[in-house]
């Protein structure tokens, strides 16, 4: 009885010569000569005979043999099913490779802090223990990865090889997140390097004051225009949501406060003619940035940390015939 063939490629020569030349502009874009006497040319249709050769072999493995490689993959063992025909057998193995071959392109391993991310937004919430033990708490909304920072036990200007930093910020607030950062990092523990050490910690906030003074147009509604200044720097500087700024996803860690981007914010605000006199108090020493007119420009945010912004003393003040008045 002859042996059944799957056709596991059915790729001619034909076809791999044209999808070898095909990408010869995506990986060698200064070959321009495709004439069938170019040496290049020639090697691709001796690679493409060969693998031919061997995509005819390849069908000749039974279903049997297939399965036990299969196996291989699964890591435990796997057998089709008896009493099938052969074009289910056939059926019923391509799904099964198919699955798990899915399966196997899952990222699970991290090692670069896009796959520490990957893992956390596409994986944590499909494990079991975080719904659990968290319910809807368990959503992260924000990751912020730090290669070479131990943000437990070191300054985050110190390189610390072999160790790795998350800045992970609940989707819902916590008052403690102490629980679910030890349970997210022991999800990530499987998924590590055996050399790398992890750290899972909450941002760092700094606090900081605004104070302003807006000159407005003569035909403004200072309320209206002062909950629309506040409104507009809560949006700028929310952790979260920050609905036009930032794409919505909150303000960026590590970013450096400037004066000169607060007085854009702030005037581009309907019914404000200029600004004047931004203040930003509550940080001092080495956070303060400074022009070579040693006048401040701004605040130094380190990269685990974000802002967290008080609203200081809004003075709003109209024109008067020829003098600017403060409105009450």
């Amino acid at each position: 009885m002859p042996i059944p063939l799957s056709n596991l490629d059915d790729r001619t020569y034909a076809d791999l010569v044209e999808e070898a030349i095909g990408r010869i502009p995506l990986e060698a874009p200064q070959w321009t000569d495709y004439n069938p006497a170019d040496t290049g040319i020639v090697l691709i249709e001796l690679l493409a005979w060969l693998t031919e050769m061997v995509l005819y072999r390849l069908n000749q493995i039974p279903y049997s043999n297939q399965a036990i490689f299969l196996s291989l993959l699964k890591g435990q063992p796997w057998t089709i099913p008896t009493g099938l025909s052969t074009t289910d057998q056939a059926n019923r193995l391509q799904s099964e490779i198919q699955k798990t071959l899915a399966q196997l392109r899952q990222p699970y391993r991290a090692v670069t802090a896009a796959d520490f991310t990957q893992l956390i937004f596409h994986d944590w919430l499909q494990t079991k223990t975080a719904p659990r033990e968290f319910g809807a708490n368990a959503e992260i909304a924000r990751v912020h990865c730090l290669p070479e920072r131990d943000l437990d036990h070191a300054d985050i200007d110190r390189v610390v090889e072999a160790h790795i930093s998350l800045v992970v910020l609940p989707r819902h607030p916590q008052e403690d997140t102490t629980l679910l950062r030890h349970t997210l990092k022991r999800f990530l523990n499987q998924r590590r390097l055996i050399t790398t050490h992890l750290h899972v910690v909450e941002p760092h906030y700094v606090n900081v004051t605004l104070s302003a003074t807006l000159y407005l147009e003569d035909s403004a509604n200072f309320r209206a225009v002062l909950n629309q200044t506040e409104q507009r720097i809560q949006h700028f500087f929310a952790p979260l949501d920050s609905h036009e700024f930032w794409d919505g996803q909150g303000y960026p860690f590590g970013n450096d406060i400037y004066l000169s981007e607060l007085y854009q914010l702030l005037d581009g605000l309907a019914g404000v003619d200029y600004v004047e006199a931004i203040e930003l108090d509550g940080v001092e020493g080495d956070r303060q940035k400074f022009n070579e007119q040693n006048q401040l420009i701004g605040l130094t945010i380190r990269e685990h940390e974000l802002v967290k912004i008080q609203i200081g003393k809004i003075q709003t003040l109209q024109r008067f015939g020829t003098t600017w008045k403060p409105n009450i």
